[in-house]
């Protein structure tokens, strides 16, 4: 069960990207950013419309001791490292297809503030609120099938097709071989097979199918760049946590363009 109650220890949690994360009893608490209220009014907007892949502002979604965020914690675990399974995958675009559904009747506030973000620069759509963060460290599942999208810190405005090209990087595991022998992520193929039914649960159309290939290399080349810019990685440096994060992101935009055209041709 999913729970509003903050009695009992706090407890850090795993993960949180660049704050702490702890969790009271059914909260999770996190400390603020500039655009914490922006982010908090998004997610009543969501339960309010019925979208149930999100946590919920507990109170007035800061806590009135200390000031931070709090959300409700959603129980479950996670497939990463893992792959997800095909019915996993499928569910994965529909989670995310719901969700821009549900951001659709958003009113942006004027005094909104999203976290800076490279994707907001990419695409030539019409944007939508999205998560923007999705990869499966993000996304609680139960019985291997996603159920909600968590840390919220990088949504806000986004060409619908270039978050969904990042969500497919990062859940149909499109990574370099070597990287998806140490996790078993299987064969080309059966990441290919992937791709296409995280487009399919989306209901991605035909058109933004032939252009979603090079918009996933555009994605993970763009997000190499932006983690070398905030890892900081100069020729001095030597932290191996960061060269590793950029590595695997751009080995793993050279896989897919190695593989373009089996990633096409299961995109059909």
């Amino acid at each position: 069960m999913d729970g509003e109650h903050d009695d009992g220890p706090e407890v850090a949690l795993a993960g949180g990207g660049r704050t702490a994360v702890s969790r009271r009893g059914g909260t999770v608490l996190r400390a603020p950013g500039p655009w914490s209220a922006t982010v908090v009014e998004l997610l009543r907007h969501l339960e309010a419309v019925g979208f149930r892949g999100a946590p919920r502002a507990v109170g007035t979604g800061f806590d009135p001791a200390t000031g931070r965020e709090a959300l409700t914690f959603i129980e479950g675990g996670f497939v990463h490292p893992g792959p997800w399974s095909e019915a996993g995958a499928f569910a994965v675009g529909e989670l995310l297809g719901e969700l821009h559904r549900a951001t659709a009747s958003f009113r942006v506030p004027d005094r909104a503030v999203w976290r800076p973000w490279y994707g907001r620069r990419l695409g030539r759509r019409p944007p939508v609120i999205g998560h923007c963060d999705a990869g499966p460290w993000n996304i609680v599942a139960r019985e291997g099938l996603p159920v909600a999208f968590i840390d919220w810190e990088a949504a806000g405005p986004v060409d619908p097709v270039v978050e969904l090209a990042q969500v497919c990087w990062l859940n149909a595991q499109l990574h370099d071989d070597d990287v998806a022998g140490r996790v078993g992520l299987g064969s080309p193929d059966d990441r290919a097979a992937r791709l296409a039914l995280i487009a399919d649960g989306y209901r991605l159309g035909a058109a933004d199918r032939a252009e979603l290939v090079d918009t996933i290399i555009t994605v993970a080349v763009q997000d190499a760049a932006d983690q070398a810019v905030e890892a900081a990685i100069t020729p001095d440096g030597g932290d191996t946590a960061a060269l590793w994060g950029l590595a695997w992101r751009i080995r793993a935009a050279a896989w897919i363009q190695r593989h373009r055209r089996l990633l096409e041709a299961a995109l059909g």
